[in-house]
């Protein structure tokens, strides 16, 4: 069955989408997969996961959407949409098939035929106030349900069996769905100790982010990610925290002092009109050229965020310095800032702050103690 995302929300997306669009001379579009007909229609539909997106999508042509039950490769699809597109102009696609596109060609010559993956990057931002507060909300009831946990982040557990606890509270406080595997994950405390160290991994910060059956042991570091859904927009938590009975030393507490001033460093820089380039600038401002840059690698120290769980701008990633120079932020932006700070035979230590880009200064919607380690109740 096919639903629909509140009013508010579909005005809000569609409204940027459409403005796009015209000013790129696109007169109508062609959407296949799941997420690009959310964000212009707002309609969705469970059957999809249910069935394969790619073997039976829901399709927008232009306001209309509808389930044609065949993939998107198969030219009979575009005998279906076809009386629903223009006969010239220029229509936006995102996904179909090689016979789809001779069928297409085929029964409307005239057509020119665009990609619409930079429309819908270009429409991102900026979020609507009301597109924020459902981030906000979602990102809190991730946060409520890791702190519902945290007691049982102690020695003998497994990482599978800490990811297990955390979808049945993600559930109980209304995440929607985890769209991607949550990590609970051991960090590692010397580099022998990374899953790898070797090519550019070993010019960098041992790193690990995958969750096994790996037994927790008195004092290890772990690291937790997780990607949630709440009401079509992601969510993006993330956290150190502490398998020990004790308290902190002052050496894991220097850690993660040290992860917090790299953090409001690039939440500092985070300004409408500033680029990408600068937040890694930023990060890097004051740091030891000898030690590894404060962002794990192949990741960012800071991304966006919207109804993907990462997008433009980037910082910090192979693209360069060149390419983050072009990467603009804007008013109404919503961004995580993750920096990575870790020191041989200490370990590691990674949080993410989630931050509104705003005129009037970046405001952190975050709402656990990032910075500090996990109180233990």
């Amino acid at each position: 069955m096919i639903r629909l995302d509140p009013p508010a929300l579909v005005a809000a997306r569609s409204r940027r989408f459409e403005k796009v669009a015209g000013q790129a001379g696109v007169d109508s579009w062609l959407l296949t997969t799941a997420l690009a007909v959310r964000v212009v229609t707002g309609a969705w539909s469970d059957d999809v996961d249910l069935s394969s997106e790619w073997s039976s999508p829901i399709v927008a042509v232009g306001s209309s959407v509808l389930s044609p039950g065949l993939p998107p490769n198969d030219p009979r699809l575009i005998d279906m949409v076809v009386d629903l597109l223009p006969r010239t102009g220029k229509v936006a696609v995102d996904r179909l098939g090689a016979d789809a596109y001779d069928r297409l060609h085929a029964l409307r010559p005239n057509l020119v035929i665009e990609d619409v993956a930079p429309l819908l990057v270009a429409s991102n931002a900026p979020r609507d106030a009301v597109e924020i507060d459902v981030i906000t909300e979602g990102h809190h009831r991730t946060e409520a349900a890791l702190a519902a946990m945290l007691h049982e982040v102690r020695e003998g557990v497994t990482e599978r069996e800490l990811s297990r606890s955390f979808y049945g509270h993600a559930e109980q406080h209304g995440i929607e769905r985890v769209h991607v595997d949550t990590v609970f994950s051991v960090l590692p405390r010397d580099v022998g100790d990374a899953p790898w160290a070797r090519g550019e991994w070993s010019e960098r910060s041992p790193y690990r982010e995958l969750t096994t059956d790996k037994v927790l042991r008195q004092g290890d570091h772990v690291a937790f990610d997780a990607g949630a859904a709440y009401s079509g927009y992601a969510v993006d938590v993330g956290w150190t925290l502490l398998a020990s009975d004790g308290e902190p030393s002052a050496d894991e507490v220097a850690l993660a002092d040290e992860w917090d001033e790299v953090a409001r460093r690039v939440i500092e820089a985070a300004t409408p009109g500033a680029s990408a380039a600068d937040l890694r600038r930023a990060a890097l401002r004051g740091w030891d050229p000898d030690r590894p840059p404060p962002w794990p690698h192949p990741f960012y120290v800071a991304h966006g965020l919207g109804v993907r769980p990462a997008e433009l701008p980037f910082a910090g990633t192979d693209f360069g310095v060149e390419a983050e120079e072009s990467m603009i932020l804007t008013s109404g932006q919503v961004m995580m800032i993750e920096p990575y700070i870790w020191r041989a035979g200490v370990g590691g230590y990674r949080a993410e702050y989630c931050i509104v880009i705003e005129d009037g200064g970046t405001r952190i919607i975050s709402s656990l103690p990032y910075g500090q380690w996990p109180a233990r109740e």
